[in-house]
């Protein structure tokens, strides 16, 4: 990949390598049940993924195996069709159900504590569709680069995924930011360092607009859980692939402060600490002093549906413009459509930006800063 990141394959392999090998072993009979042996058998799993994909033709059969999995139509014990009990249960539990099976915990306490998840049919992906209106693409900006690529270092590459909040979701490829932890301590510790070094190549990589742009659309990806507020609408949780979250958390890392001294004073988001907090506090402070005075007014504004709007070619020409070391790889996750999936179904929404993107906050930002001025 690194002598010829224009190749596909490895690039796919890199994609496919978690779904193949870090699948949630699923015990059989009461001793595997047990919670002593739950550990051992998944661990055991795994080293056994891991060994048949360094084979000749093994990534080919773990890729058939995963295939053929996501095909089959399982039967409960009272021998009824599995589809057929999958209909009887609300959304939430099916949900939850979907969660636990892969250990995405932080994620069923968000759907237990949502008014609900709306059903997956044909209205849901309609009002998704609202949400996250397809458009052509966006226009490539115009303006020369500025600065060659970001190239980070492995100690930030570290610091980054240390970073991560404990139990953090991952992406439909299965991989967790709590892996990459896992293979740089323990066990691992002996490979600790070169496992950095490649992880840090691969990131350098993304950041440079080295890998192959038809790949873009499944990077940026993302599953959709639509959690029903309580005035009946839907407000959709997307949870991005953690190779995707690592590299956009690594270029925030870098360009952070010098975005948040050219936001100024004009925005609490990005690279404030306790930001949103200071503007409560000084709200309430103000009205605690001024309350009597009838001459003063407050407006707030709040813009409806306004991180899925954002027109990106505007985003792309103000990343470019503003901080040029990270557009390549800004628009590699933006300058296309992107996949968010719902269940079966999936829509392709060409505008706005990603929440979850740990680069959201920064794009959103540079959009509002000259409407501000």
């Amino acid at each position: 990949m690194v002598h010829d990141p224009c190749f596909l394959g490895p690039w796919v392999r890199l994609l496919l390598l978690p779904r193949c090998t870090l699948q949630v072993f699923k015990p059989h009979t009461r001793q595997d049940r047990r919670s002593g042996n739950r550990k051992s058998l998944q661990q055991r799993h795994i080293l056994g993924c891991l060994a048949k994909w360094r084979e000749t033709y093994g990534f080919v059969e773990l890729v058939g195996g995963v295939l053929r999995k996501s095909g089959q139509v399982g039967t409960s014990n009272g021998g009824e069709n599995f589809k057929e009990k999958d209909k009887k249960m609300g959304p939430n539990i099916k949900q939850c159900l979907r969660k636990v099976a892969d250990r995405h915990f932080t994620a069923v306490v968000k759907v237990l504590r949502s008014s609900r998840v709306a059903p997956y049919n044909e209205d849901t992906m309609e009002i998704l569709g609202v949400k996250h209106p397809y458009m052509s693409p966006p226009s490539m900006p115009t303006t020369l680069f500025s600065e060659a690529p970001l190239v980070v270092e492995v100690d930030t590459v570290l610091k980054c995924i240390k970073s991560f909040p404990k139990r953090t979701s991952c992406g439909r490829d299965g991989l967790r930011a709590q892996h990459l932890l896992d293979a740089l301590c323990g066990e691992g510790l002996v490979m600790a360092r070169d496992l950095l070094c490649a992880i840090t190549l691969v990131v350098n990589l993304w950041l440079g607009g080295r890998c192959p742009l038809s790949l873009a659309e499944f990077v940026a990806s993302a599953p959709l859980t639509p959690l029903l507020k309580p005035d009946g609408g839907i407000h959709p949780i997307a949870v991005g692939t953690i190779w995707r979250r690592l590299v956009s958390k690594v270029a925030m890392k870098v360009v952070g402060k010098d975005m948040a001294k050219y936001l100024n004073e004009f925005q609490f988001g990005v690279g404030v600490l306790g930001g949103a907090e200071s503007i409560l506090h000084s709200v309430n402070r103000l009205l605690n002093l001024r309350h009597e005075d009838g001459s003063l007014t407050m407006l707030t504004v709040d813009f409806s549906n306004a991180f899925n709007l954002v027109d990106r070619s505007a985003l792309l020409r103000e990343v470019r413009l503003r901080c040029p070391s990270i557009s390549l790889w800004v628009e590699f996750l933006y300058g296309q459509a992107a996949r968010l999936y719902l269940g079966d179904g999936q829509i392709m929404p060409a505008t706005g930006v990603q929440q979850g993107d740990p680069l959201g906050p920064l794009l959103f930002s540079l959009i509002l800063h000259p409407l501000i001025h």
